[in-house]
């Protein structure tokens, strides 16, 4: 469903020790805009109707009507250029506005 790679699940693995996310599970939402999609992610109680997964030991949930937009997304964390920040990196292929990174550069999901 979702691909989440090492990287990203170091990333969120850290943020479980926080309390304050004690019993939550990582989720996944999209909003479809017209610049393209949207992406939201957050600690939050598993919902009727959640799709439950696990992706490089990450459990996470998707909410059943966002199956469609987030099929096949891959999450990474990483700089998105030299020198700035890293931050999450969504890639997903459902998005209109998606452009796959090059092969030298596409991300090791495991």
């Amino acid at each position: 469903m979702i691909t989440i790679t090492k990287k990203a699940a170091e990333e969120i693995s850290l943020s479980t020790h926080n309390p304050e996310n004690q019993g939550l599970t990582i989720r996944f939402a999209a909003d479809q805009t017209e610049e393209g999609f949207q992406y939201m992610m957050g600690f939050d109680e598993r919902n009727d109707g959640d799709i439950h997964l696990e992706s490089n030991g990450v459990e996470y949930i998707i909410a059943y009507a966002q199956k469609v937009l987030l099929e096949g997304m891959v999450v990474d964390f990483d700089q998105i250029q030299a020198g700035e920040d890293y931050s999450f990196v969504f890639m997903n292929p459902n998005d209109p506005s998606y452009t796959p990174p090059a092969e030298s550069h596409a991300p090791k999901k495991s």
